[in-house]
């Protein structure tokens, strides 16, 4: 895409709770694109509760909450950071589900009514199910996200939608009943740069590190380890064991409470096999040292961690209820369970791969295809759908893009960002 005419920068504006590359997916994905916009020419204003990014090209605005309950911290943001954005006059909004009105509407969580219910499946017990499914009926914070979420979807004139995988595409139209053509599918990129197959240089400097030799390495990372399917990964683990297989270990990558599950492997007979590593700034390095990556999550919009393994060389195996298994080839950079409480067959998954041949074809293929979802491609083609929502808007009576030139002293048009790479 061909830069913006410095001299008629367009002005943008976003809102996110917090503005941190280092909170998650979601904010380390804003981050990335806020800077790429800022570079592109885009005067970029974001709204924050809190940030620690510190772009000098990035206008960075906060935003005062009512910090308890939280159910009235997530909703004053809300209409706060709305206000503030309509006050500024912008050209055009990005709404990433933090806001109740946008231009372009990018809800990187997925749909909330759609975690809503899946999520519930992590709870096996029944009475925890009841329990649980009870606590998010009564919780305000529960209905306050989940209106939140779907303001923007109620607009007299619907935002365009960039759905981050089919499965969000697919959950947007039923769960709020927007027209499928005005849903363009964008995955999440991946830097390909630091996660790349050269990081296997590192394998045995992290298994030194954590006391392991030439066992078979499986990796799992997540801050949430119910949600993300690691008491069935363990189950899995235990049928393994239980088996003749080769010697293995579960690394485990994330910040989660990791004492249920110190216990639960415990009773596994796991207790030496799992080794738990907590946060880390280098998680490059534990793809290179790891041998397969399992992700069986209940609910996960596009995981990055697992976009991460296959820019690292790394097979993946992952369920259908985690909207990056919409880009694998079943057996082939990877593998595609039904659902994450089948123990059977995340083991049959899992002896699939400890196959050495199976492995290293994976391994060949998960690189080429991570290839395909670069950080840099899919940020341009967002600021592409972006460039089309503002091009729209200037035909619409009433547009703020017809006070362009009146608000910036930018002329008489905009300049328009070629559709070319």
């Amino acid at each position: 895409m061909a830069p913006l005419n410095q001299m008629t920068p367009i002005r943008f504006a976003t809102a996110i709770r917090q503005f941190s590359k280092e909170r998650g997916g979601m904010e380390r994905t804003l981050v990335g694109l806020c800077n790429r916009m800022a570079e592109e020419g885009f005067e970029v204003h974001v709204y924050a509760e809190r940030w620690t990014e510190e772009n000098p090209k990035i206008h960075l605005h906060p935003v005062r909450t009512i910090p308890f309950p939280k159910s009235l911290r997530v909703l004053s943001f809300a209409v706060r950071a709305t206000r503030a954005i309509e006050k500024g006059n912008y050209p055009l909004s990005l709404g990433v589900g933090h806001t109740l009105r946008a231009d372009v509407f990018q809800p990187h969580g997925g749909v909330h009514w759609a975690w809503f219910w899946r999520s519930l499946e992590a709870y096996d017990d029944r009475a925890l199910w009841i329990l649980r499914f009870l606590g998010r009926i009564l919780s305000p914070a529960q209905w306050v996200s989940g209106w939140i979420e779907g303001a923007p979807c109620r607009q007299k004139e619907p935002p365009r939608i960039i759905a981050i995988s089919d499965m969000v595409k697919e959950d947007m139209i039923r769960w709020y009943a927007i027209p499928e053509e005005k849903v363009a599918v964008i995955y999440n990129g991946v830097d390909l740069e630091r996660f790349h197959p050269r990081n296997r240089r590192h394998r045995e400097e992290i298994r030194k590190r954590h006391g392991i030799g030439d066992e078979f390495v499986l990796l799992f990372v997540s801050n949430n380890f119910r949600m993300r399917g690691l008491r069935h990964l363990l189950g899995a683990l235990q049928d393994i064991k239980r088996e003749t297989f080769p010697p293995f270990r579960l690394i485990i990558l994330g910040r989660d409470r990791k004492e249920p599950y110190l216990r639960l492997a415990k009773r596994f007979g796991l207790f030496r096999e799992v080794v738990f590593v907590g946060a880390t700034e280098e998680p490059e390095k534990y793809y290179g040292a790891a041998d397969l990556f399992i992700h069986p999550s209940f609910y996960d919009a596009c995981s990055l961690a697992l976009l991460e393994a296959l820019a690292s060389g790394l097979p993946v195996i992952t369920t259908a209820w985690t909207g990056a298994s919409g880009i694998l080839n079943h057996e082939k950079e990877g593998w595609v369970i039904d659902h994450p409480a089948d123990r059977k067959a995340l083991k049959s998954a899992i002896a699939y791969f400890v196959d050495e041949n199976n492995r290293h074809r994976a391994s060949q293929l998960a690189r080429r295809k991570a290839e395909a979802y670069s950080e840099q491609e899919s940020y341009g083609k967002v600021i592409r759908v972006i460039q089309e929502t503002l091009e729209n808007n200037r035909s619409l009576p009433g547009s703020p893009a017809l006070c362009l030139s009146r608000l910036n002293g930018m002329g008489k048009s905009v300049t328009k960002v070629s559709d070319d790479g």
